[in-house]
């Protein structure tokens, strides 16, 4: 910014009425080229202190209101009486609008002084200072008013001033200076005439960084050289840490008069902001950069006039890959596979939209021909427009969304086949949000259980819950821990569930985990539900036929001796005693001799009904085959209560019988045994029965007989004698 400064040499080199030390603008009258305006005016005013928008030589002539331009037409009117100009000294003061940039206008004092070079050339001197907003000028009454001390015009110029001014004598000492100055180096004015020594931590540093001494100074360079020092950026450093950036101007003072070097003004104005701003601006320019260079992104900055590259980013070069010299100064029709066609049409839609998206095919350095989605918008620099690109290299992705198509199609063929297994099959299907406990059905899974799917809504795992036998949960809920905590591959468990009927229908759960979280937890399971019903009756038909007498319907031997094993350990947990009995046909042969097998098959029919009918329903009766049945009474209290049904039947079958028209009489014998203690097996209690019914048989048959070691007691024989003989040695009876 440029203040001139006019100093008068304390020797005097000017005779009458003082001259100010500092003005804001200094007027040439026949010369107006050489005309200052300060660079806070031309601020007041709107301009632009660097630039050429104010012309100088009219001054502020264009800027008047027009009801003031008498005003200041008399102020500025030389005085010609006698024909000669101006008398020095002469002081002005009136008050003008002038209008500013935008069109407004500013109320502004003018202060000036005029004085004759020896030359002759009248220079009028003076500022501008702008009074209060919306002030009144219907007083000023147009007229030049002095003023009656230039010692308080040249207070007010220097005070007025928005830089900071310091005046240095043709010696370097400092003469004058304004407040700004102080309040801009953060300086007493003690410390800035060097009455007082300067506080430790104060001084300038370049723009670099580095220190600049006091010598180095502006001011003191014009003192040396003579020469004005315009524009420098400095900073200062103060005690406080407090830092702000000036420029500054220093011009010498010459006494035009006597020829002489009177010293050197010295202007700074605080560009703290401007610095900061300008800090900011490459800050976002390198970021900018950054973000274009050095990014994955393929950014190219085209010339929209003719498609030159001007700038690429390290991910187009590599992408593009030219050995000679890379992708700046290629031209994007040497690119294009469509060549020039192709961007004259693309460059004429983005200017049209402002941003595109296009597809194109461009050539790499290696020849290789690839598919580019470009996303294309129009930037201005340096007030050009340029075209700027992101490529984004889409042929791979293409390829696999060509695969991605096929591999649906494929799923879709996969899952059409799958639903039509599961039609075919008749399956219900479930699937399970372990953590939420969202569940979905199909339509089957509702009609296995008599629903509709309707019916059973809202569906949920509670659904399936409420559905299912009560002793089944448990094992399902066992198997399904053994999946989640992945000791099987997948679930499977057969349960029964509650029929809308009220009946239970047998159905095979199956499922697997198809969605683990993070930590190895079941999120998602799917699965079917099979109608095993039919199967299951068929399954408990077989079993029932492998456990079965086909002639009697009773239990046979296998069913026996599973049965006898179960009811001696239940027997041993409840601390009661089991009770066997085995029964035997008295003179079944002779039947079958007589009447023929089929009259024999009949009567032991019979002879299983009878035995049957005397038991109670937790006993065990089985036929063993032949003629042999056997009788297991578990959790007896006693076993001399089993002498009831023993000789019921003996009773009962022993009565004449009519088979198919035939009179058949039979008799039947048992022999009785029980566990001697906690340590008896199967083996050993139907040992000791078949023993105490041989013994019976030895008695005369049609009776019971109990074993107890050593001897057959308690014996229905009519012989006492035969009763007390050793039924270990049945062949001595």
């Amino acid at each position: 910014m440029n203040v001139s400064v006019n100093l008068t040499s304390q020797t005097g080199s000017h005779a009458g009425a003082a001259v100010p030390a500092t003005v804001l603008y200094e007027f040439f009258r026949n010369d107006p080229s050489r005309n200052y305006v300060g660079a806070g005016l031309l601020d007041l005013l709107g301009y632009d202190p660097v630039g050429d928008e104010f012309d100088r030589a009219q001054g502020w002539g264009p800027l008047i209101h027009p009801d003031d331009a008498d005003t200041f037409a008399k102020t500025a009117k030389t005085d010609k009486s006698t024909d000669q100009t101006t008398v020095d000294g002469t002081q002005k003061r009136a008050t003008f609008r002038l209008r500013h940039k935008n069109g407004d206008w500013v109320a502004v004092e003018d202060c000036a002084i005029s004085r004759t070079l020896a030359t002759g050339e009248v220079v009028t001197s003076g500022c501008l200072t702008e009074l209060e907003r919306g002030a009144d000028l219907s007083s000023c009454d147009g007229k030049v008013s002095p003023l009656r001390n230039s010692d308080k015009l040249h207070k007010r110029l220097l005070d007025s001033l928005a830089e900071g001014v310091v005046v240095h004598d043709a010696n370097g000492a400092v003469v004058e200076f304004n407040n700004t100055a102080l309040e801009i180096l953060g300086l007493t004015s003690d410390e800035l005439t060097h009455k007082v020594p300067l506080r430790d931590g104060w001084g300038f540093i370049r723009e670099d960084g580095t220190p600049l001494a006091r010598g180095e100074l502006p001011g003191r360079t014009v003192l040396v050289t003579g020469k004005r020092e315009y524009g420098v950026v400095l900073g200062i450093k103060r005690p406080d840490d407090a830092f702000a950036w000036i420029r500054v101007n220093a011009e010498p003072l010459h006494n035009e008069e006597a020829g002489t070097f009177d010293g050197v003004v010295v202007s700074f104005a605080d560009i703290t902001d401007v610095k900061q701003a300008e800090a900011a601006f490459r800050e976002r320019g390198l970021l900018y950069r950054q973000m274009f260079s050095n990014t994955t992104a393929v950014n190219i900055l085209v010339d929209p006039e003719d498609g030159r590259i001007v700038d690429a980013s390290q991910a187009a070069e590599a992408l593009y890959d030219f050995a000679d010299g890379g992708l700046v100064g290629r031209k994007i029709p040497d690119l294009d596979v469509d060549g020039a066609p192709s961007l004259h049409k693309h460059v004429a839609d983005v200017f049209e939209k402002g941003v595109l998206s296009f597809v194109v095919r461009h050539r790499l350095g290696n020849g290789e021909i690839r598919k580019m989605e470009v996303h294309a918008g129009v930037i201005e620099l340096h007030e050009r427009k340029y075209i700027h690109t992101t490529n984004v290299d889409i042929t791979d992705r293409e390829h696999y969304e060509r695969m991605l198509t096929d591999a649906n199609r494929k799923l879709d063929e996969e899952r059409q086949r799958l639903n039509e297994i599961i039609w075919a099959t008749n399956a219900g299907t479930w699937e399970w949000n372990v953590r939420t406990g969202e569940t979905r059905f199909n339509e089957r899974w509702a009609e296995i259980i008599g629903y509709t799917l309707e019916e059973l809504e809202p569906v949920s795992i509670d659904t399936w819950l409420s559905h299912a036998h009560p002793e089944d949960l448990e094992k399902s809920e066992a198997l399904l821990h053994g999946t989640f905590n992945s000791e099987t591959e997948y679930y499977e468990c057969e349960c029964r569930m509650r029929h809308k009927n009220g009946s239970w229908v047998w159905v095979l759960d199956r499922g697997k985990v198809v969605e683990w979280d993070e930590e190895g937890k079941p999120l998602r399971m799917s699965g079917t539900h099979a109608d095993i019903t039919p199967s299951k009756a068929v399954e408990a038909e077989i079993r029932r036929l492998a456990q079965t007498d086909q002639l009697t319907g009773l239990s046979n031997r296998y069913q026996f001796n599973s049965m006898l094993s179960q009811i001696i350990e239940i027997n041993k947990r409840f601390e009661k005693k089991i009770v066997l009995m085995l029964l035997d046909l008295d003179r079944f042969k002779a039947v079958n001799d007589t009447f023929g097998h089929p009259v024999g098959d009949k009567l032991l029919v019979e002879v299983g009904k009878i035995i049957k009918r005397n038991c109670r329903e937790a006993d065990v009766v089985a036929r063993l085959g032949g003629d042999e049945f056997a009788v297991v009474l578990p959790l007896m209290e006693d076993v001399r209560d089993a002498t009831i049904p023993a000789q019921r039947i003996i009773d009962e079958v022993s009565r004449l019988q009519m088979i198919d028209g035939n009179e058949v009489h039979v008799g039947i014998s048992i022999g009785i045994s029980t566990c001697a203690d906690h340590n008896a097996n199967p083996d050993s209690i139907y040992r000791d029965a078949d023993k105490a019914l041989y013994r019976a048989k030895n008695c005369g048959r049609n009776r019971f007989c109990f074993f107890v070691e050593g001897s057959c007691n308690d014996c229905s024989c009519i012989d006492a004698k035969l009763c007390g003989r050793n039924a270990v040695n049945p062949d001595q009876a």
